[in-house]
């Protein structure tokens, strides 16, 4: 979370570490290759996404997703 408040996009949306959770996620890739950005029948591990809110009565929404 660090990173993303210090150097990624949470530097430049000035949100507030209380308003970030970062989920991860391990997910079998289909033969497809998902939406064509994946290697075909791989795995992925540890996969991101980060979740950003305005204020605490605001909806959770996603920001950024990846490794």
């Amino acid at each position: 979370m660090k990173d993303y408040l210090k150097y990624g996009k949470g530097s430049l949306n000035g949100i507030k570490e209380e308003n970030v959770i970062i989920l991860l996620s391990n997910f079998d890739v289909n033969s497809s290759g998902g939406d064509g950005s994946f290697e075909p029948n791989s795995s992925e591990s540890n996969w991101k996404w980060i979740l950003i809110r305005d204020s605490k009565t605001d909806n959770w929404r996603v920001d950024d997703w990846g490794h």
